[in-house]
């Protein structure tokens, strides 16, 4: 019997995508304009697809910058199978969430499925800001002596497959859907027996069931906790041994789940110590203004979250470079507070920061992204347009960390994509780097700069082109001659035999000369 995805299921994962895109660590895929303006259609094709039959394609696996020397694997799916990944997870949901402990414990806190039709894909209200004010709640109305606060070491890259596999077919009896799922992470992790794909909402629903075991041991032997994501924290009484707490959660995650703690994040607290933990991330009573007004934009983000306008306008009483160049003069970088900086920065709009960032933009290539968004954000005109700024980027693209992280190299593309800095056909083939991201980035900012040249040029070599990079040809084709290139669109059609391929066809040759508005339909400044 056939294995098919509901109407429903497919129906929420497009809104889902539509509305939050299809991953936190890349550009949001252009594709997700298609999404939104076929989405009737596409559900209709989708819900006739036999899961059995179907093989998905490669994702892009590469690195990303986790830490100020760190990196983590992470996965670009091509837009196909980010829709049928999410729709499946979105199909066991309630089964998956079935495994975790009653919500009303507060054990497992973060990305609690939600039933509800609506395109986020979690319960409201369990966002990190919560789960602090949860945590300190908590602590108040109990008596105890310490907490132990430790997490998991690369928690994502190191979940083994067959505990995948395992959580699947205990959690829910839609055999096919299962199927479909382990055939998918295994053409992704195809070179690994770990690992899950990075990036996405379906994993993080995935991920959570995983740990679902460790959790219900834990309850079972007594011990109050609560985790957000692969973050622990242990409540402990007087008679409570922190050692023998630590090293049972360390033997549950170790004999189960071959997962290991992060021996240099665990630390025993005292009750006191732990309170005054929490209010240095919450508030800090010697620098108050401060501090509040950038613990509002914590929660900011995370899913669902929009900092309100009086917060907003406690920004702008603060220096907030001020504040970035003393946070990165610290040795130990705290990533999320400099995070809510480069946000609060966005939100204020200050075109000092272009300056800051010419100068700075060796130590701040860890927070890429966040550089890209909030360039994007000062208004058009403005000094950010600068020479400087130009060279530094090119710069970073020719010989910096750029060189080699494709994820860093990407970001700093939308720069050019997005129309903050020009580059032309010259200065383009100077960055140029043979690798599928960038050459995504390269043909799509062609099509911007209306190299119809380029394209005429090379539309007999379109067939050698890999799947992500035809469907960037395509739209960066847009800026050809609207005849001419609604019958190009025609003649490749019919070598596009993927799902969804000949409806992306039929939509692109609807767009000749509309490539900025797609741009801008993909709904990156969410971010």
């Amino acid at each position: 019997m056939p294995t098919r995805l509901s109407k429903l299921s497919i129906g929420r994962a497009i809104d889902h995508l539509a509305a939050f895109g299809d991953t936190d660590v890349f550009p949001h895929l252009i594709e997700i304009a298609f999404l939104s303006a076929r989405r009737d259609k596409i559900i209709d094709e989708l819900s006739k697809l036999d899961l059995d039959l179907f093989q998905p394609a490669q994702a892009i696996e590469t690195i990303a910058p986790k830490s100020r020397l760190g990196f983590r694997i992470v996965h670009q799916l091509p837009v196909l199978e980010t829709i049928l990944f999410t729709a499946a997870v979105v199909e066991i949901g309630a089964d998956l969430e079935k495994l975790k402990r009653p919500i009303d414990e507060f054990g497992p806190f973060a990305y609690r499925f939600s039933s509800k039709p609506s395109s986020s894909l979690f319960v409201e209200d369990h966002s990190y800001r919560a789960w602090l004010e949860w945590q300190r709640a908590f602590v108040a109305k109990n008596h105890f002596t310490h907490v132990v606060l430790t997490d998991i070491a690369d928690f994502y890259q190191r979940i083994y497959f067959h505990r995948i596999e395992n959580i699947l077919d205990v959690a829910t009896t839609k055999k096919g859907i299962n199927a479909f799922i382990k055939t998918l992470i295994k053409q992704i992790r195809s070179r690994q027996s770990y690992g899950i794909p990075v990036g996405g909402s379906a994993s993080r629903l995935l991920a959570e069931a995983v740990l679902s075991d460790a959790d219900s041991a834990l309850a079972d032997e007594g011990f109050l906790f609560t985790r957000y994501v692969d973050d622990y924290r242990l409540f402990l009484d007087g008679n409570q041994s922190p050692y023998s707490a630590l090293a049972f959660l360390a033997e549950q995650l170790a004999t189960s789940e071959g997962l290991s703690l992060n021996a240099q994040k665990t630390k025993l607290l005292k009750i006191d110590d732990f309170n005054e933990f929490l209010s240095s991330q919450l508030v800090d009573v010697s620098d108050e203004a401060e501090q509040s007004a950038l613990y509002q934009l914590n929660h900011a983000l995370y899913f669902e979250e929009e900092p309100s306008q009086e917060d907003i306008e406690k920004l702008k009483a603060l220096n907030l470079l001020e504040v970035l160049e003393k946070e990165l003069s610290e040795e130990m970088w705290d990533f999320g507070k400099i995070r809510a900086i480069f946000l609060g920065l966005r939100l204020t709009e200050d075109e000092n920061a272009a300056d800051f960032i010419v100068t700075r933009l060796d130590d701040l290539i860890p927070f890429i992204k966040e550089v890209v968004l909030l360039l994007h954000e000062l208004p058009r005109g403005a000094p950010f347009l600068s020479e400087a700024l130009r060279q530094a980027i090119v710069g970073q693209l020719k010989a910096g960390p750029a060189s080699s992280v494709p994820t860093i190299r990407v970001w700093l593309m939308e720069l050019f994509l997005r129309g903050c800095l020009e580059i032309d056909h010259r200065g383009l083939v100077e960055i140029a780097k043979d690798e599928t991201l960038s050459n995504r980035h390269s043909l799509i900012i062609r099509g911007l700069n209306n190299d119809v040249n380029f394209f005429r040029r090379n539309k007999t070599r379109f067939d050698e082109l890999n799947g992500f990079e035809k469907m960037a040809f395509l739209m960066g084709a847009t800026c050809l001659p609207k005849d001419e290139f609604k019958a190009w669109v025609g003649a490749v059609k019919p070598n596009m035999t993927r799902p969804l391929d000949g409806l992306f066809c039929n939509w692109i040759a609807s767009k000749p000369g509309e490539l900025a508005d797609l741009i801008r339909d993909r709904g990156e400044n969410r971010f």
